[in-house]
């Protein structure tokens, strides 16, 4: 009998859309912030469904402001 825990690495759990923009601060232009703001978006979309990446992506655009 197969060890039902024996798939969990085959698994993938994501969060919502709206739990994954909590992970994106607004960024205002400042460069100091812009890798800090690159990684959270980039961790953000890891753990998003890929078939909600498109909403996520409009999202984080709203997120963006000031001169960059």
């Amino acid at each position: 009998m197969a060890n039902p825990d024996s798939n969990i690495a085959n698994m993938t759990d994501y969060i919502s859309v709206v739990e994954a923009l909590k992970l994106v601060a607004p960024f205002k232009g400042d460069r100091r912030d812009v890798l800090a703001f690159i990684a959270n978006v980039d961790t953000a979309f890891e753990v998003t469904d890929p078939r909600n990446v498109s909403t996520l992506f409009k999202f984080v655009l709203t997120r963006i402001s000031g001169e960059t």
